[in-house]
């Protein structure tokens, strides 16, 4: 190849797909001139060999194009459909589509806090407390208190100095003697 502005090259500039069909081209024109060769040298065995030849590969073409297809079709009928929900068939999952109440689909069990009635305590963020007549006070963080009762549900009753609050229990946490 040289580098003057005329190249002998047909191909340069092309991309690797143009390159391929360049080539496929030429290739089929090259058979083409053998069969008119061929014809016009009269001689018709070597023609009757090169019309077969290139009749047999088309042929082997649309064969192998045949053969993708049905294969395509059989691996497409193998896989489960992408399409439509799948629902489960059962008691639990009918019960839960028509809203009735199945076993193993309540609410999960609470959280176990590990602290008992007469426990100190102490707030760890600043918490909003409720009292016996659903007034609301804004609780300091660090503040000490004295669990009431046994924490079975999401509030807990707990004494601060001489008043009585509902606190949140995520809000609280035992005050243990550190040995």
């Amino acid at each position: 190849m040289s580098n003057d502005p005329v190249s002998d090259d047909p191909t340069k500039g092309m991309s690797w797909a143009e390159k391929k069909k360049h080539a496929a081209k030429q290739a089929r024109a090259a058979k083409q001139r053998a069969i008119e060769e061929a014809n016009l040298a009269g001689d018709q065995e070597e023609y009757q060999r090169l019309v077969e030849d290139f009749y047999k590969a088309k042929e082997e073409r649309a064969a192998a194009k045949k053969a993708g297809r049905d294969l395509k079709a059989q691996i497409k009928e193998k896989l489960p459909s992408g399409g439509g929900r799948k629902w489960a068939d059962n008691d639990i999952a009918r019960a839960v589509r028509s809203g009735r109440a199945a076993p193993g689909t309540g609410r999960k069990t609470r959280t176990q806090w590990n602290m008992q009635a007469g426990d100190m305590v102490r707030l760890v963020n600043k918490a909003e407390a409720w009292t016996e007549n659903y007034m609301v006070k804004v609780l300091g963080k660090g503040s000490i208190g004295i669990l009431l009762d046994p924490p079975n549900g999401d509030r807990v009753a707990v004494m601060f100095g001489q008043d009585v609050f509902k606190i949140e229990c995520k809000k609280l946490r035992p005050i243990r003697e550190e040995d």
